[in-house]
């Protein structure tokens, strides 16, 4: 009981943050998405390099400081792209294909090993790229709308809520047992039920311009997506041998930990939604 309370209050400080500054002020947000991917990038070193903590002082090292380096430089080239339809086109898909590739070598029992992670583009565009994308999200439509990233968030945590309580009820059949044997196929069906549920409310209540349609694609997406994401990061944490990728948050483990499909499924919904305003 004492952990539940523990996990409870962390994900209520954790979302509050988060939606607080979303919603105050533009740039406090962006203030706290960067502090977020920071400390995500330094989870994500840590992670590849079995929590080595010396990171510039050998070859893998200089991967880990060329990692974060390129952080701000992608968001200066995400923010330059915002002038030019094709470089912003480009890196979206670049990021969103790069997901493509770990969700199928994933699927494939293939994944890419973490020697390519560290030091190719895999890891840089996986993890900085979809985290730019994801704190520009608000600016999809090309001005700042809280709404869209409130949603999604919503999204992403029924569908993650579901999943858990279908999961621990109802649990039998293992949705990929050799990644994560406690998820199964019934919290999968759970948190893709729950979601599309919110997403047809989201069409009567929330106030933005997406049909019933376009709302139901996004709340199907979010779930399968953002369980795929939490299943690629549960193979990165089995391959390092931890159970948690940091101790930011009692009761979760790491930032990375809660952020997991968010990160993942970031990308594909940026391009959705963007599609969805080329064809209304």
């Amino acid at each position: 009981m004492k952990e539940f309370y523990t996990r409870s209050i962390t994900a209520i400080l954790y979302a509050g943050v988060i939606l607080f500054s979303l919603f105050y002020n533009e740039y406090l947000f962006y203030f706290v998405g960067f502090i977020c991917s920071l400390i995500l990038v330094f989870e994500f070193i840590k992670l590849i390099a079995n929590y080595n903590h010396k990171f510039f002082s050998t070859d893998s090292g200089k991967s880990n400081l060329i990692l974060y380096l390129t952080f701000p430089l992608y968001i200066s080239l995400f923010i330059l792209s915002k002038n030019s339809e094709f470089l912003n086109s480009l890196f979206l898909l670049i990021i969103v294909l790069t997901n493509i590739i770990l969700g199928f070598s994933l699927l494939k029992k293939q994944l890419f090993s973490f020697s390519i992670l560290k030091n190719r583009f895999i890891g840089h565009f996986y993890l900085v790229g979809s985290l730019v994308i994801f704190f520009s999200m608000p600016n999809v439509l090309n001005q700042y709308d809280p709404l869209i990233v409130c949603s999604f968030l919503a999204l992403i945590w029924i569908s993650d809520s579901a999943a858990y309580v279908f999961g621990v009820n109802f649990g039998k059949r293992p949705l990929l047992k050799s990644v994560s044997p406690k998820k199964s196929i019934e919290g999968f069906i759970g948190g893709i039920i729950f979601s599309i549920i919110l997403s047809i409310l989201f069409y009567k209540y929330m106030n933005l311009s997406f049909s019933l349609t376009q709302w139901i694609i996004l709340g199907l997406l979010t779930s399968c997506l953002g369980a795929l994401g939490d299943l690629v990061q549960s193979q990165f944490k089995r391959e390092a041998g931890v159970k948690d990728s940091g101790k930011w948050l009692p009761g979760h483990g790491g930032l990375y930990d809660r952020m997991d499909s968010i990160i993942f499924a970031a990308p594909f919904i940026y391009l959705t939604i963007k599609i969805f305003s080329y064809v209304s």
